[in-house]
């Protein structure tokens, strides 16, 4: 092993490699390699000295040389940009990033100080995708870039004028009540269905829903609820009271062995065997489970699960209560505001309204 004199921190050391010693000192750090890895050392060296003296001294030479530039890939930005800004956010919010940065695959190569602007809005205006999904491109490019300014690997933030185009505005009508028992006359025949009709009578996002665990139910005052949701202040950890409707269907969840879910998705292996359980992602949910079984069942198509939210909300407007107590449920920036200000919900008065849904 070679020996090394090292001066003062930053700059730089001495090793001795067989008879000659060589200068090293560290003039920059590039992204890792790995997503998650520790920041690398760009070094310069020079060798060929008598002496440690002579290499200790062409240290200062070597600091004064002009240091090369990291050139980051934009897919590098990204890898060291997902793990650090992840913890910052819901995990259905980084999965919303996670897809909108897939749009952008194009440019996943290139230099991202060679990216221009120009470069990304044609990324934004090839995407088939609607109004949010774009809305998302921007954002996720605007935090890449962001983050790349800060460590000095571009000069600038070419984001902040992306144009997300005109879209209509898309309405996305409830399951109706008709279409509601078909599903619940499919539970037990179409894998998934009590997923479908637990979300109707829950009012939770589909990434949340599908985020509950089992330390999610509680009972409390005589009082079944669950505990979920992230999207916002209002809409995180709200506490939403089981109906009758889904009692059933929740115990027999809550029973599942080998899973923290309380709706994960099962798991088979090549042969079509049963592996166990992971959780389900939301993309997966909708395109292989959701949107399938409801052609299956005859039901209209433009059908997403977060129509399954839109039938939540036509039961609370139906239901007893006040709107205090409704606003809560669903999780709503109201809610924030008056509990902040004037008082909190109380678990029976949510649960009255959970109660008189029909």
């Amino acid at each position: 092993m070679p020996r090394t004199k090292s001066q003062g921190n930053g700059q730089g050391c001495a090793y001795k490699r067989g008879k000659v010693w060589e200068a090293q000192v560290i003039v920059g750090w590039r992204l890792p390699d790995a997503p998650g890895g520790h920041p690398i050392p760009i070094k310069r060296r020079k060798s060929g000295f008598r002496t440690k003296a002579e290499a200790l001294a062409y240290c200062s030479t070597l600091l004064t040389q002009e240091a090369p530039k990291a050139r980051p890939t934009l897919q590098q930005i990204y890898d060291a940009w997902e793990p650090w800004y992840e913890p910052r956010v819901g995990q259905t919010t980084i999965v919303c990033y996670r897809s909108a940065y897939k749009h952008f695959a194009s440019l996943s190569g290139r230099y991202i100080d060679t990216i221009t602007a120009g470069d990304l809005q044609e990324c934004m205006d090839a995407c088939p995708a609607g109004k949010r999904t774009h809305q998302n491109m921007k954002v996720t490019a605007g935090l890449l870039w962001a983050y790349a300014f800060d460590r000095d690997f571009v000069p600038k933030n070419i984001t902040e004028n992306l144009y997300i185009g005109k879209h209509e505005t898309i309405q996305r009508d409830p399951i109706t009540e008709d279409e509601l028992e078909i599903i619940r006359r499919a539970i037990g025949q179409e894998p998934y269905a009590e997923y479908v009709y637990a979300m109707c009578y829950l009012g939770f996002r589909p990434g949340e829903f599908l985020a509950l665990k089992k330390s999610s139910l509680h009972t409390e005052n005589g009082v079944t609820f669950l505990t979920g949701g992230s999207k916002t202040d209002a809409g995180r950890d709200r506490r939403v009271p089981v109906p009758p409707q889904i009692t059933a269907i929740i115990q027999e969840r809550k029973s599942v062995l080998n899973t923290e879910y309380l709706f994960p998705m099962v798991t088979n292996n090549r042969k079509g065997e049963f592996t166990g359980y992971k959780q389900m992602t939301h993309n997966y949910f909708r395109e292989s489970v959701f949107i399938p079984m409801m052609k299956r069942l005859g039901i209209a198509e433009g059908k997403t699960p977060y129509c399954a939210r839109h039938t939540y909300a036509d039961k609370l407007k139906a239901a007893a209560g006040d709107d205090q107590a409704k606003a809560a449920l669903m999780g709503h920036t109201d809610y924030a505001f008056t509990q902040a200000k004037y008082q909190s919900i109380a678990l029976d008065d949510l649960s009255a309204v959970a109660d008189s849904i029909k």
